[in-house]
């Protein structure tokens, strides 16, 4: 029963996202945060209730991620001394302080009932896959086969979250497990059902068109596929077959149908990754991270206040706005921590995100055979890349994604830390 109540929360966290919005509510991101909270306090009296208070801290102490979140969090919070409008700070730490709780139930919860914590995860990722690419799809073909619009990309092909951008990320990020079972599943029956998810989740990012989403794709997967080609797997050939065909398919199928008169659209936005200044889109990112390297000269140690870069952020950027449109972040993580938390919440946010490949090196994991780790890992590489274009700091739906890739590397670098101390 322990175990099926813990799987029943873990799956909670896990499907927030499918949290919709409330009419009532500004962003539905507002209401997932309040699902999250009520989810923290079910699992925190559940844990007090079946478990040792001392065992959950003791195991607390022993995790570097944990305690580099912890002191991301500490500093966080005394950046609200600095902030010119402290309720803005209090209302964006209390955000914070829900993902911190979430980390510390997920991870104490699945430490303390012995579950296959891996293995679920891995289970849920390849529900979610299916569950993304299908509403996405479900939308692009209702609007462009059954109502014969002209294609435009827009966020009516969002899926479950607030815009297209996150939708393509929230599966590229779970695209490694896919990849994984691809690899890893003997029997040609199971590689070819997950080479149809395969040819859904890269159809959904040719409808949302995201080129971050395609550069994080090719890059983790390119990744996973080098490392097994030296490592020698067995039937490679038919496991990257499988892998590349459906990806070819959708290609050849979808640039038929996203086209806009006789351009491709997806060559078209392909083509489009690079740096240039001409394009609006990357010249708005490189102003924003040009601010916040300025505000974090400003003020290195204490920073501006949590939550409040949307409030200075008008001080750097006033000469290129129009109308009363504010630039809420700076589409770097990293930096807007450092500019709102100061440089030392970054630096120990960093290390949370980072750790795990300090681990894949030290202890030589790229040696094993079994490349969970690897995978797991190329989950990380994904949000990096997410975090250092976007904002998934400031949503549950990519955070938790975060906490749950977080909490899978600690049960996966468990042994090798182990044999190191």
């Amino acid at each position: 029963m322990i175990k099926k109540i813990t799987l029943g929360l873990l799956s909670c966290y896990f499907f927030i996202f499918l949290v919709d919005n409330l009419s009532l509510a500004y962003d539905r991101y507002t209401v997932q945060f309040l699902i999250l909270s009520v989810v923290n306090v079910i699992a925190f009296l559940f844990l007090l209730k079946t478990f040792s208070f001392n065992d959950t801290i003791n195991s607390f102490k022993k995790r570097k991620p944990l305690l580099f979140y912890s002191v991301f969090i500490g500093f966080s919070a005394l950046s609200i001394i600095a902030a010119d409008n402290q309720v803005e700070s209090v209302i964006v730490f209390s955000q914070y302080l829900s993902f911190f709780f979430a980390l510390l139930l997920i991870y104490t919860l699945s430490e303390q009932s012995k579950i296959n914590f891996v293995s679920l995860v891995f289970n849920l990722s390849i529900i979610s896959i299916f569950l993304e690419s299908t509403y996405i799809l479900y939308l692009f073909f209702d609007n462009i086969i059954i109502n014969g619009e002209a294609f435009i990309r827009s966020n009516i092909y969002r899926g479950f979250t607030a815009n297209i951008n996150i939708s393509s990320f929230s599966l590229v990020a779970k695209s490694p497990v896919l990849i994984y079972y691809i690899y890893n599943s003997e029997r040609i029956l199971n590689k070819s059902l997950f080479g149809i998810l395969i040819f859904m989740l890269v159809s959904c990012l040719w409808i949302t068109l995201s080129r971050g989403a395609f550069i994080a794709f090719t890059f983790s997967t390119v990744i996973i596929m080098i490392y097994l080609l030296v490592k020698k797997i067995n039937n490679y050939i038919t496991s990257s077959s499988i892998l590349i065909i459906p990806t070819l398919i959708s290609y050849l199928i979808f640039s038929n149908l996203i086209v806009k008169g006789e351009d491709n659209l997806i060559n078209e936005r392909v083509a489009s990754i690079k740096i240039d200044r001409q394009d609006d889109s990357i010249d708005e990112r490189l102003r924003f991270w040009d601010a916040a390297i300025e505000s974090i000269k400003e003020n290195p140690i204490m920073g501006i206040g949590v939550g409040n870069w949307k409030i200075k952020s008008m001080k750097y950027d006033a000469r290129y706005a129009t109308g009363y449109r504010v630039p809420f972040h700076a589409h770097n993580d990293l930096l807007q921590v450092a500019s709102e938390s100061g440089v030392f919440a970054s630096i120990f946010f960093a290390l949370f995100l980072t750790y795990p490949f300090y681990l894949f090196i030290k202890h030589k994991i790229f040696n094993t055979k079994d490349f969970k780790f690897l995978v797991v890992l190329s989950m990380m590489m994904v949000y990096l890349i997410d975090t250092s274009l976007n904002f998934p700091i400031a949503r549950p739906v990519s955070h938790i994604l975060l906490i749950f890739i977080s909490v899978t590397l600690i049960f996966l670098g468990k042994k090798y830390e182990k044999k190191g101390n």
